[in-house]
């Protein structure tokens, strides 16, 4: 009897060729991006507290970047233990599907590449909105380039610049990333200086030489429109959705494990030193952002960080007054406009942009890895296209995959961050413009990325339990009992992080979507269920076309992938 075919070949043709310094890059670069740079005002915008009202001093925001950096961190553990057991590209779509299910996996690992691949094109077109929003400090303008054909075509061209290199594998796509993060990871210091040096002297006469108007009448402003007071703990749940979403991308470098050097061994210390750093940066620079920002503009217990959040994203509108961007380094901008005066606060407005521009673009290189090896993964297993499992013989790296990848980030991501399809664009109607727009259908990423982790942490808790014989082999791993428990307490974690996001009156509302439905309020729900029936379509095809050709799909999910 003829052997029944298994895995797309024998060997992956993917090359060890990361470091530990590359695997906490890859991750850092992946979380450190748009997000942070504004969750400080966007939390304190949708539930404004007075500081008088902070438990122990601490800003809402901060005590919410703990608590779920406390979840972050059990997470973490999930892959540092699953990824030293099973060190393959693809990272949790192995780990799931080993342990859990293969279905399961397919569909947990098809939203999470969706979430990537979208938030790829998204991201390419912040770049160009990341370079207007800092523009101001600098003393220049383009605000007649952003038009949403225009961001489309700047995102377009990024995500193809970006991806060209990635064709030329990992060892390219590592060099680009260690330029674009050192930089702006420099300028960061820098930031962190002037945060500790801020004064409410240099913070109001800030506010004025940039942008006219005194602090006071930004927070007056505020007031009149309606800024009323939010409990503190209340604040903190609200922050929730936000802070978890500035988190994710922690667990980058196991998507890639295939190609990281001696896997077992140094990803575990990569996931924890990202998982440290990651948690330290946020907690402490959103606490100096809060406080720097708070020292202007007090007027009755209100000051300028809650008045700039309300009217930037808590239904307020600036109106006659300037905007400012509701983005922490022009927190920096205002201390040294109000420290140096306009001319050499110019020179640091460019270092700003840069900062803005490259935290932002820095992202790319990781969503570039992540989403081509799941797909990668999935074809290796013949779930997916064979084609997307090929490897360039030259660079080792998935084409295929990779240039799908753009594609989607293109359709989806650049021209929903650009706002193609709407009435400013071109328009094809009601439907698409709920689906494709900047806050619509696909912008549903942190549900399916939270999912995605919760059934990775269940993975672990499954892992000693229906993989006995790999556990006790695995090279990083506590006793049953330990790696059960906290993994339980990740799952845990994890579902309640996705409850407050599907419920939460900031994340999809879906009980007030329902009792008053609508297009828009619903659309990113309906986006998500069709999302996973065309999984399912495609999982149950490569199932069917499995039996017909003999492929022994029962024994490749009983089998780590080779290398």
């Amino acid at each position: 009897m003829a052997e029944r075919p298994l895995f797309l070949r024998k060997a992956t043709g993917l090359v060890r060729e990361i470091g530990l310094a590359t695997a906490v890059i890859i991750a850092l670069a992946n979380v450190i991006g748009l997000g942070w740079q504004k969750r400080v005002f966007q939390v304190t915008g949708w539930a404004p507290v007075p500081r008088a009202n902070f438990f122990l001093g601490i800003p809402p925001v901060t005590m919410s970047f703990f608590l779920v950096g406390i979840v972050v961190l059990l997470s973490v553990y999930c892959f540092a233990v699953l990824s030293a057991a099973m060190p393959r590209s693809g990272g949790g779509y192995v780990f799931i599907s080993r342990i859990v299910s293969p279905g399961w996996a397919f569909i947990a690992t098809w939203l999470e590449f969706f979430a990537v691949a979208v938030s790829y094109g998204l991201i390419a077109v912040a770049v160009m909105e990341a370079v207007f929003l800092f523009s101001r400090p600098a003393g220049v303008d383009i605000s007649r380039f952003l038009t949403p054909g225009v961001m489309t075509i700047v995102g377009t061209l990024i995500v193809v610049l970006f991806s060209g290199i990635a064709l030329a594998g990992v060892r390219q796509t590592g060099r680009l990333l260690h330029t674009i993060f050192w930089i702006p990871a420099g300028i960061l210091v820098l930031l962190y200086l002037f945060f500790l040096t801020a004064s409410p002297a240099s913070m109001e006469a800030g506010v004025v030489n940039l942008y006219g108007p005194s602090a006071s009448a930004y927070t007056q402003a505020a007031i009149d429109q309606g800024m009323t007071a939010t409990g503190y703990w209340s604040a903190v749940a609200t922050a929730t959705i936000a802070t978890y979403w500035a988190y994710i991308g922690y667990a980058a470098a196991t998507f890639v494990a295939g190609e990281v050097k001696e896997a077992s061994k140094s990803l575990p210390k990569a996931l924890f030193i990202t998982g440290v750093v990651l948690v330290t940066l946020y907690v402490t620079i959103s606490w100096l952002a809060d406080r720097a920002m708070g020292m202007a503009g007090q007027v009755g217990g209100w000051s300028l960080i809650q008045a700039v959040g309300f009217l930037n994203f808590g239904g307020g509108d600036f109106g006659d007054l300037a905007k400012i961007g509701g983005w922490m380094p022009m927190i920096g901008a205002i201390h040294v406009y109000g420290t140096f005066g306009a001319g050499l606060a110019k020179l640091f407005g460019w270092l700003i942009m840069l900062f803005g521009m490259l935290w932002v673009a820095n992202d790319i290189p990781p969503f570039i890895l992540t989403t081509s090896r799941m797909v990668f993964a999935m074809a290796f297993d013949r779930v997916m296209p064979e084609a997307f499992g090929e490897i360039d013989e030259r660079w080792h790296s998935p084409v295929n995959a990779i240039v799908f990848t753009a594609i989607l980030a293109i359709i989806f991501g650049c021209t929903a961050e650009a706002d193609l399809f709407s009435r400013g664009g071109i328009w094809l109607g009601s439907v698409v413009h709920a689906i494709i727009n900047p806050g619509g259908g696909i912008v549903a990423t942190d549900i399916w990325d939270a999912f995605f982790f919760l059934m990775v942490s269940v993975a672990l808790v499954l892992f000693p339990l229906r993989k006995p014989e790999i556990f006790e082999r695995s090279p990083y791993r506590h006793s049953q009992t330990v790696v059960i428990t906290l993994g339980v307490l990740s799952a845990l974690a994890n579902l309640v992080v996705l409850l407050v996001i599907v419920f939460g009156p900031h994340g999809w509302a879906l009980l007030d979507a329902l009792r008053a439905p609508t297009l828009t309020g619903l659309a990113p729900f309906w986006f998500t269920v069709v999302l996973i029936l065309v999984g399912l379509g495609i999982y149950y095809y490569y199932q069917n076309r499995a039996r017909v050709t003999g492929v022994d799909l029962s024994s490749i999910f009983a089998e780590i992938p080779p290398e």
